[in-house]
């Protein structure tokens, strides 16, 4: 594989460092800085919000982001194949590009497809995932109308060497070190990853169906480092992918070239009379590059932002100005037609407040976005909680909100060419897609009304309904299935959550109830089931551990079919040999269950995976 340099020169890299100490996390795991973009307890927070930790990754043995979303209320996830391949989140029955994805805070989506890539991310470089429930337009800008997902890499504090092997001839490998002072930390974590995977396809792709396997393989590298100065600290971010992907194409063999890079640089402190103060400049790049095609991709984006907020008695306050530039460009070595190259920038103000009176928690925010393409939008949200004396909380929320057109449905050159058909007996036009310049953000306005009840310290529920009602939503349409404004979608459900702790015993049920809408054609928005259950058990004795994930979900719709509903049970173990080497089992689709949550494109069967850690 290409990417072989950066694993070995990563891994030398490595052991040449030769010291580590303990790092104080326990701030970080009462805290969530994703819902108002400053450190909240999470008892303060008005949102839903689920937070995946290291050690929950740990437990459930998740061989890739995805085995980590689709256990969450919430959360749709439709994958067509096994690991590496194109991967779509759905947050609350809105569409995939209506989840704002972060890393370290920032911004990841493809300028180009407006999408992230799931599939490129390896679960072995994340520390924690937050996930923030409902509109944050308000706060962050364009995307955010389902919600955040903000996911934090990983900062090692020792070094550990993890491998995973198993099914479809998988090898995982990751290793990572970590040192911290009173001057500073730092932290590097390597991985691997490699399958010869299952054929992605079956019989009912007539498009592109080939019975062979489709493998993966991804190399990655994540630096974190942070400086304790006299007048704040400085923290740097890294993180790059590199991947070799399979896939089944109406070509002999179809593969792609992916990679990622995310760098962030930001200074923390405080200054304007206490005001808490963070300049952050970030880059993001994606590239995708795809042979049988002839094309390739990229898109990159440069951001600055300065955050401040202040805590004032009871009162806290959040102000915040941020500038982004994007730049994308399509490449095709046979049609020079096609190629193009553009850009836009994007200037956003935007101030929140959170007060407490008595019982009352009432939180207001607004934003300000000037694009230099689509013009101007704005955003707000305004939420209201009462507490119960018995600490148990009650919540209304309303927003505004907008997802704004990717660069390709904007600006993509529209060609035209004359294809012999040998069944007809003539030439017929071909038309590439074609981009609109005349698109305009899509709009969003949404309801929500909660209800949280902390039983005790180990046993709680939540409810949480919700309403959206979503204008604007882009279709395509013709033969060059050019980009408009003409769809609108209505989307309603409900969430419960329960979580339970006795007995060195951790259960979890979730439910999700929701009904999306497509308001023109008056039929379901596809690959968004309307119920779905999750249930996860786990006991823990002194050295070993034992549980299980069942997941439901009811039938949903794809293009031109009812997808049938399915029930997928996995089984974990893990033991603590010594204070160093642990090894754990996970049998993933215990019954073999065949199931679709895409039509013509095949889940996992049953497979086994092992995995020897050792911990310094």
């Amino acid at each position: 594989m290409k990417t072989n340099k950066l694993l070995s020169l990563s891994t030398a890299l490595l052991f040449a460092l030769n010291s580590h100490a303990d790092e104080d996390k326990a701030q970080l795991d009462d805290t969530v800085v994703s819902a108002s973009r400053y450190e909240q307890s999470q008892n303060d927070i008005i949102p839903s919000v689920s937070v995946i930790d290291r050690e929950d990754i740990l437990n459930l043995q998740a061989n890739s982001i995805v085995d980590l979303l689709v256990l969450q209320q919430g959360i749709d996830v439709a994958r067509s194949g096994g690991n590496g391949t194109q991967t779509s989140v759905f947050m609350r029955g809105t569409n995939s590009n209506h989840a704002l994805v972060l890393i370290d805070g920032v911004r990841v989506s493809s300028s180009f497809t407006g999408s992230f890539a799931w599939e490129n991310l390896p679960v072995s470089q994340i520390e924690r995932v937050e996930i923030v429930r409902g509109t944050r337009v308000s706060y962050y800008g364009s995307d955010a109308i389902g919600g955040v997902i903000n996911i934090i890499t990983r900062k090692q504090d020792n070094m550990y060497i993890r491998y995973t092997g198993g099914s479809f001839d998988s090898h995982d490998f990751d290793i990572g070190y970590g040192n911290s002072t009173d001057n500073g930390q730092y932290s590097i974590v390597v991985g691997s990853q490699k399958t010869d995977g299952f054929s992605a396809t079956n019989a009912n792709n007539a498009f592109s169906y080939n019975p062979d396997n489709d493998g993966y393989e991804n190399l990655s590298l994540n630096l974190n480092g942070s400086l304790n100065m006299a007048n704040g600290k400085i923290n740097f971010n890294y993180l790059e992918t590199k991947s070799d992907i399979d896939f089944d194409s109406f070509y002999e063999v179809g593969n792609s070239d992916s990679s990622q890079r995310v760098i962030k640089l930001a200074w923390q402190g405080q200054i304007l009379s206490d005001w808490n103060t963070e300049v952050a400049l970030s880059h993001n790049k994606n590239s995708l590059t795809t042979k049988a095609f002839s094309n390739g991709f990229n898109s990159d984006r440069n951001t600055l932002d300065i955050l401040l907020d202040k805590q004032i008695d009871t009162n806290h306050i959040g102000l915040g100005v941020s500038y982004r530039q994007e730049n994308s460009e399509l490449e095709n070595k046979l049609v020079a037609a096609l190629n193009y190259s553009d850009s836009r920038n994007n200037l956003g103000l935007f101030a929140n407040w959170q007060g407490t009176f008595d019982n009352n928690i009432l939180s207001v925010s607004g934003r300000y976005d000037d694009n230099n393409v689509y013009g101007a939008d704005t955003s707000a949200d305004a939420s209201w909680a009462y507490k119960f004396s018995n600490s148990s909380l009650v919540n209304l929320s309303v927003g505004s909100a907008f997802h704004a057109p990717n660069l390709n449905e904007l600006f993509s050159p529209q060609y035209q060419t004359l294809i012999f058909s040998p069944e007809l007996g003539q030439f017929v036009s071909f038309y590439s897609f074609e981009g609109n310049p005349n698109l305009k953000p899509e709009e969003s306005l949404n309801y929500e009304i909660g209800y949280k009840l902390p039983i005790n310290e180990n046993h709680s529920i939540a409810f949480n309904a919700f309403y959206y009602k979503i204008d604007n939503l882009i279709d395509y349409q013709g033969s060059t299935f050019k980009p408009v404004n003409v769809n609108k979608s209505t989307i309603k459900g409900l969430e419960v959550n329960y979580n339970l702790t006795v007995d060195d015993m951790k259960i979890n049920i979730n439910a999700t109830h929701q009904d999306a809408n497509n308001d023109q054609t008056d039929t379901p928005l596809l690959r968004r089931p309307d119920n779905k259950i999750n249930f996860s058990v786990d006991k823990f004795y002194n050295k070993f551990s034992i549980g299980s994930s069942v997941r439901y979900a009811s039938k949903n719709y794809d293009f031109g079919t009812e997808l049938d509903g399915y029930t997928v049970i996995d089984l974990r173990a893990a033991y603590k040999l010594n204070d160093n080497w642990r090894m754990a089992l996970k049998v993933e689709n215990a019954t073999d269950k065949e199931y679709q949550v895409i039509n013509g494109y095949n889940t996992s069967p049953a497979a086994g995976y092992l995995t020897i850690e050792w911990n310094q």
